[in-house]
């Protein structure tokens, strides 16, 4: 793009002007030092760019070799001369360098350009503000930035250019070598509750969560959890509400085998706030870092307790470009309002206790009523909704929220924006790019691994998803999450002994949890074993959590549907059903009984599933499974209604474009008995096959009907494959049934027969009269 360092440069409420080295502000001058003004020309120059470190340093002192530190000075300076404007124009890159975010407009004179009159002004708007996604993975070629006016050249010998360019090369090498090679030790830290001399509630647990915030953005500082320091006063025998103070906090420190225990106090001075903060040894009390400031004012305090934090991680040994880096102020990064920040820490706090999520949305819903922006508040709320089984209020959520992260630390934009993708919009493929940004930008960090091996199992991929579960496993072997989220991965790759063995070892650890037993009661019926399953209906009874509640139920009913026993199933799914309703998860209220009508017609019971879906309430556009099975009874209006809805404004890469559209225009195919087309609108969906059954279950389906059983058995044999990817489903019994009545069409009589008697089998204990075994008996026999 042609951008002649000549004319005006606009942006905001700015002016620069290159040839007179202006900068101004409403027409006012703001003074900058030559370097500085350089540094900032050269950001305007390229805007929307993301520009490394390296590239500014060669193009303003280009031939000296300067530190990273200068440059850093040099930004911290325009942002100071830029004051409350520059967050929002220059955006630090962590690890990599700078972005110009602000849009650009530009005015050259005429002499500057190519075919222009005289007296014609040029204006051109560059590019529009943007938020910047942190990506580390490899790139596609970018445009080379645009040069700054070089000085007068002193010779023009191609060997002093070689020799200058050559010169340039190494120290970009030696200074990348001296950046990455010598990374600064990960910090395990346990912050303790502040010392509150001010008699003011509100710097209660507010200030611990701030700096907790604070520290939680650099790679190399590794706070305790709220969730792991309730654990650790748990095996102290102490109350989950225990104050952590600073004697407790280095046993808890101790316990956890952390490093270094920080404390803090705030106390008043006149008018003033004084503030101090301690870094020790947890197991020496060897004092590694302090510092303190005062704090002019109430609203001052925030910004104060950014500054000593800065100073205890240098102090702990992190760099002070690792600190610029990941240095976004708690104000900003959070709420400038005190009290907000106070409601979403006791939030914060209650949810690392346990408590129930209508004990904790309280506190959210209070902190942003007092600070509407609190993007993090939004996103705590979005979280609760989704464990509520709440997703359409949880994505409106997330959405809010991933609005306002543009001024988010680093950190917490990676997480709202991860969740915004991947729960919010179900953008699966998307919400895994962003933790994997995420996971090297925070390469400790075992929390984007979980949510990447969640992701990859949503996909069907599940040996990725084994490898992320492993290693956020290897970083963070004392959550139980961890446990639970791999097992399910290795059950998913057929990997049943390894998911046994993993979920056994996490028992003896205590690391189970519901997640965790609903893969052991799996992996039980799955192999028949009668111990297990008793072992693991003892537990599900003694549990108090609200989801398994209802989640057991469902799991025991779907094992019943996949062996024929389907008044049994439907005496579980009314159980599971009230379960949801009694703990006002209606949305999965709704959805028990949407599988239970699936079932139901697939295996024969029409009119039983006609009358489970009159119980729904959820009866609009938003259920996909919905529409889908309404078109199996007959039923066009929701599945029309669902297209008209979502296919206009649907975006590429999401569930409902790769798994949802696809099934639902293949349904209305058949249903108007156009087989081939439904399996034309099933080919975006074949990436995702081993997501679950339904989607090669609805593909051979229509391979039969439009009389191509080869193809048929294809598809069937990726279910009887792959056992675990849906070990309690009905479908893998029935793909046998499909199996069968498509050799049957080939009239290769052997193998329909083996296939019809595995059905069998498998249906041995059903209930008499099911349609679905008397229709496929009348089959059978037609075989003899």
């Amino acid at each position: 793009m042609y951008m002649p360092l000549s004319g005006l440069y606009r942006f905001d409420q700015f002016e620069l002007d290159p040839h007179k080295r202006a900068l101004s502000r409403n027409g006012l001058p703001i003074p900058l030092p030559p370097k500085a003004f350089d540094v900032r020309s050269f950001l305007v120059a390229n805007p929307g760019r993301a520009i490394t470190k390296d590239e500014i340093l060669q193009a303003v002192w280009s031939g000296s070799y300067v530190e990273e530190g200068n440059l850093a000075q040099h930004i911290s300076t325009l942002r100071k001369a830029l004051a409350d404007r520059a967050g929002s124009c220059i955006t630090t890159l962590p690890g990599r360098g700078y972005q110009f975010t602000a849009a650009v407009q530009t005015e050259h004179a005429v002499d500057t350009l190519p075919d222009s009159r005289a007296g014609d002004v040029f204006v051109q708007t560059v590019r529009e503000r943007t938020n910047y996604v942190i990506e580390r993975v490899a790139q596609p070629p970018v445009p080379q930035p645009l040069a700054l006016p070089a000085p007068r050249p002193r010779t023009r010998l191609w060997v002093a250019a070689a020799l200058v360019a050559g010169v340039l090369i190494a120290l970009a090498g030696r200074s990348a070598f001296t950046r990455f090679s010598h990374p600064p030790q990960l910090q395990k830290l346990v912050v303790s509750d502040f010392g509150n001399a001010t008699g003011d509630a509100a710097f209660d647990r507010t200030l611990k969560r701030a700096l907790e915030i604070d520290l939680e953005q650099s790679p190399w500082m590794d706070v305790l959890s709220g969730r792991d320091a309730v654990h650790a006063l748990q095996l102290m025998g102490r109350g989950e509400s225990t104050p952590i103070t600073p004697d407790i906090a280095r046993e808890i420190c101790e316990r956890t085998n952390r490093h270094v225990v920080l404390t803090g106090s705030i106390a008043p001075v006149g008018h003033e706030f004084l503030l101090t903060l301690e870094a020790s040894d947890c197991t020496s009390s060897k004092k590694l870092a302090a510092a303190k400031t005062e704090a002019q004012s109430r609203e001052k305090v925030l910004a104060s307790l950014d500054s000593i934090a800065d100073k205890v991680r240098r102090g702990l040994g992190e760099s002070s470009q690792s600190v610029e880096d990941y240095q976004v102020p708690i104000a900003q990064s959070t709420t400038a309002s005190l009290d907000a920040l106070r409601s979403y820490s006791i939030g914060q706090s209650m949810d690392a206790q346990g408590k129930s999520e209508s004990d904790t949305l309280p506190f959210y819903q209070r902190a942003v009523e007092l600070d509407p922006q609190f993007a993090m508040a939004w996103g705590a709320m979005a979280n609760e909704y989704y464990n509520l089984g709440e997703y359409n209020r949880a994505s409106e959520h997330y959405k809010r929220a991933f609005d306002l992260s543009d001024h988010v630390s680093a950190k917490e934009k990676l997480v709202l924006q991860a969740h915004y993708y991947a729960e919010g919009r179900s953008d699966l493929q998307q919400g895994i790019r962003i933790y994997k940004q995420w996971t090297e930008t925070y390469p400790n960090d075992w929390v984007p691994w979980v949510d990447l091996a969640n992701e990859y199992t949503q996909i069907g991929d599940y040996p990725a998803a084994v490898t992320a579960g492993k290693r956020a496993l290897d970083l963070e072997p004392n959550r139980a999450i961890n446990y639970s989220v791999l097992a399910r991965a290795y059950l998913r790759l057929n990997r049943l002994q390894d998911a046994r063995s993993l979920g056994h070892d996490a028992v003896r650890r205590q690391k189970d949890s519901p997640g965790l037993h609903a893969t052991l009661y799996t992996i039980a019926v799955a192999e028949h074993d009668q111990d297990a399953l008793a072992r693991e209906t003892q537990w599900a009874a003694s549990s108090t959590d609200p989801w398994y509640s209802w989640f057991f139920p469902y799991l025991r009913a779907v094992a019943a549907s996949s062996t024929g026993c389907q008044k049994e199933a439907d005496t579980l799914f009314q159980q599971s059903w009230e379960a949801a309703q009694r703990a006002n998860m209606t949305e999965d209220a709704d959805d028990i009984l949407v599988d239970q009508a699936t079932i139901q017609l697939s295996l024969g019971l029409r009119d039983a599933a006609q009358a489970t879906l009159r119980r729904t309430r959820n009866l609009d556009t938003s259920n996909p499974d919905f529409a889908v099975i309404r078109a199996k009874l007959g039923d066009a209006a929701p599945a029309e209604h669902f297209l008209a809805a979502h296919a206009p404004a649907s975006t590429p890469g999401t569930q409902t474009v790769a798994m949802d559209l696809p099934r639902i225009r293949s349904a209305l195919a058949l249903l108007h008995g156009k087989p081939l087309d439904a399996i034309s609108a099933l080919e975006p969906a074949l990436p995702y096959d081993l997501s679950a059954y339904a989607i090669p279950t609805q593909r051979a389906e229509a391979y039969l009907k439009g009389s191509q059983p080869e193809f048929a058995i294809l598809e069937y044999n990726k279910i009887l494959a792959n056992p675990g990817v849906e070990a309690l489903s009905p479908l893998y019994s029935l793909a046998h049934l499909g199996m069968a009545r498509a050799y049957a069409l080939q009239r290769n009589n052997i193998n329909s027969r083996a296939e019809y008697n595995k059905f069998f089998d498998l249906f041995k204990a059903a209930d008499p009269g099911l349609p679905v075994l008397k229709q496929a008996r009348i089959e059978y026999s037609h075989l003899q």
